[in-house]
């Protein structure tokens, strides 16, 4: 008995030590772990409103992008300053897509196809689970897909030169797609 107390009192500490975790922010970036807004260089500033998306996309027989965020997703902050800052792929959004930028968190007030509602509710009716997730709309404003998760900059420019340029209805698929 007094050798399994002698062990727990040894062990105790060792388990008490090994089960606190260091500090968060040596383990997590400070730049995900939300806080203050910053505007990278070079952002993207094509932004507009879905209303406003659908109508010019009818009009130019575009497609619409949106960016669904939230201002704590530390991997939004990074897609922002890391993907949508690139030039090749502003130049595919602006070729190809209108773009809107929707906070999944928001009560902000905005018109889907006839219907008013909050921007959180629009996520959620597209079934947004996680941030950042990418939202390709027809010119109709009719959903064509979604891609959630960080994307970095050379896979976002095939997406969108993809999905832009309807490589999905010749039967390319997107890992056989090149930008070639």
């Amino acid at each position: 008995m007094t050798n399994k107390i002698f062990f727990l009192l040894l062990f105790l500490p060792a388990l008490l030590w090994a089960c606190n975790p260091p500090e968060i922010e040596r383990r997590i970036p400070s730049e995900f772990l939300g806080g203050e807004r910053i505007v990278p260089e070079n952002a993207f500033t094509g932004w507009i409103g879905l209303e406003q998306a659908i109508e010019q996309a009818r009009e130019a027989d575009k497609k619409i992008l949106i960016d669904v965020y939230t201002d704590w997703c530390g991997y939004c902050k990074k897609m922002e300053a890391e993907t949508y800052t690139r030039d090749r792929v502003q130049s595919a959004i602006n070729e190809h897509f209108y773009a809107v930028r929707i906070n999944a968190e928001s009560s902000q007030r905005i018109n889907y196809l006839g219907q008013e509602m909050s921007m959180s509710d629009f996520a959620m009716g597209l079934g947004v689970t996680g941030f950042p997730t990418t939202i390709f709309l027809t010119p109709e404003g009719e959903p064509l897909g979604f891609q959630p998760g960080f994307i970095d900059f050379n896979t976002f420019e095939r997406l969108l030169v993809y999905v832009g340029t309807e490589a999905y209805e010749r039967n390319i698929s997107f890992d056989q797609f090149t930008l070639d």
